[in-house]
């Protein structure tokens, strides 16, 4: 299971390198694209390359949450080498995990896998992690944990604070006497703290032609009440009664409101936030719901349905699954496309395990990526609740809805973007998606 906060600091995935053991695949050591390559691809050619790495990576991450969370360590997926990394503390059951994989997805071509030594469990990292949590909340430290980052082999967690001298003598202080106050040692998960910085929420004042769409409302639609301005993330049905319901981000508005689209002129490219004129244009639901864990809330209302609002058209979305690192994603928040970045492609996940602090104070557990090459505009103020998405064949696949960014800033833009998982965020509201054309 994965969690997503507030956008604040941005923590860089750690990745340790590994040598593969006598289970490895061979990797190529000559890789036929770079990574670059690959995140400037079209979704559809993307996808091609990506869907048999994404096919292991969901099925060593499902047998690890389940039978083999005893061993299982992460997963990351190693596009330009046609591998995916799968981190075990015993090796020694490769075979078994493996085993284990086919048995989840038939499709898994365990070829292209390549088994590598972790020192700790991811439940191991989850429990000091978690640990650590409550201590701060229990006003314990004397410092601001900004994102707390579970490595894709489990080889440490890396907290980002506001005084990370602090943190660390603070830590040090705990090794040395128990009955200190901070973080104590685990299971000898190593801990390495970072200077952090504040994770905002992308949510701002704007509008889009998505602007004033009408019934069935989709993913991208403008989403305001009058005052705040976010994207419409999640076209869905509820599994109990099929009532519609559209899913954004927790932070854009608060339980109750009454959510429209926008009205009166589109904003012109370029100059979005200038176009912002507060009207209220098409009823889309009703807030009634929020999750602030996974940073979303329900609009119970009107009619949906499973589209995704791009830079020429629409496109079907036909499924729903987990992010994994090494991976490639899209997002199409209005804010961005009309401050002309377009339906935004070519996203790396860097960490898909990161728990960070919203301006708002909840803990969120989600994902974390960024654009290559270099810190390139990835996510504007304005696209919170936007979906984030890959190509699934010639239809799109949702992994879940904008929550947050922090840079280094371009005008109005983050190069880091935090988004929570459809996966999740179904399963604690009890939603499916809605197919219907």
């Amino acid at each position: 299971m994965k969690t997503a906060l507030t956008l604040g600091t941005a923590g860089i995935a750690l990745f340790a390198t590994m040598a593969p053991t006598a289970h490895a695949a061979p990797a190529s050591s000559h890789p036929r694209y770079t990574e670059a390559h690959i995140a400037a691809m079209a979704p559809e050619k993307q996808e091609k390359l990506l869907a048999p790495l994404r096919a292991i990576a969901d099925a060593a991450d499902r047998v690890g949450s389940g039978s083999q969370a005893d061993i299982y360590a992460g997963v990351r997926i190693d596009a330009p080498r046609d591998t995916v990394h799968v981190y075990l503390t015993d090796p020694s059951r490769a075979a078994k995990f493996i085993k284990a994989m086919s048995a989840v997805d038939r499709r898994v071509d365990t070829g292209r896998i390549t088994i590598a030594k972790a020192g700790h469990t991811r439940q191991a990292m989850h429990e000091v992690r978690d640990r650590l949590l409550a201590q701060e909340k229990a006003g314990e430290l004397p410092y601001k944990i900004h994102t707390v980052a579970v490595a894709a082999d489990a080889s440490s967690l890396e907290v980002a604070v506001d005084k990370p001298d602090v943190a660390a003598k603070t830590s040090a202080a705990a090794r040395r006497n128990p009955d200190a106050r901070g973080l104590a040692p685990a299971n000898d998960v190593p801990v390495a703290f970072k200077q952090g910085q504040r994770i905002s929420p992308a949510a701002r004042t704007w509008a889009d032609v998505r602007w004033k769409d009408g019934t069935p409302f989709i993913a991208g639609d403008v989403l305001t009440d009058g005052s705040q301005y976010c994207s419409a993330g999640l076209p869905a049905v509820r599994k109990s009664d099929n009532k519609p319901v559209m899913v954004t981000a927790a932070h854009c508005f608060s339980n109750g409101s009454k959510i429209y689209t926008g009205a009166g002129a589109t904003p012109a490219f370029g100059k979005f936030y200038d176009g912002l004129n507060g009207r209220l244009g098409n009823y889309v639901g009703t807030v009634n719901g929020v999750s602030t864990n996974w940073d979303a809330e329900q609009l119970v209302g009107t009619d949906n349905n499973a589209d995704v609002s791009e830079t020429t058209g629409y496109k079907p979305v036909t499924g729903v699954a987990y992010s994994h690192n090494g991976d490639f994603v899209c997002q199409n928040g209005a804010a961005s496309f009309f401050m002309k970045q377009e339906t935004i492609c070519g996203i790396k996940v860097v960490n898909d395990d990161i728990t960070y602090t919203l301006d708002t104070g909840w803990k969120v557990r989600g994902v974390e990526g960024t654009r290559l090459p270099g810190n390139r505009w990835t996510v504007a103020h304005g696209d919170s609740g936007s979906m984030v998405y890959t190509a699934n064949g010639s239809a799109r696949q949702a992994r879940g809805i904008v929550s947050a960014l922090a840079g280094p800033y371009e005008t109005n833009g983050g190069s880091y973007m935090y988004w929570t998982e459809a996966t999740d965020i179904f399963n604690h509201f009890g939603l499916k998606l809605n197919p219907k054309t």
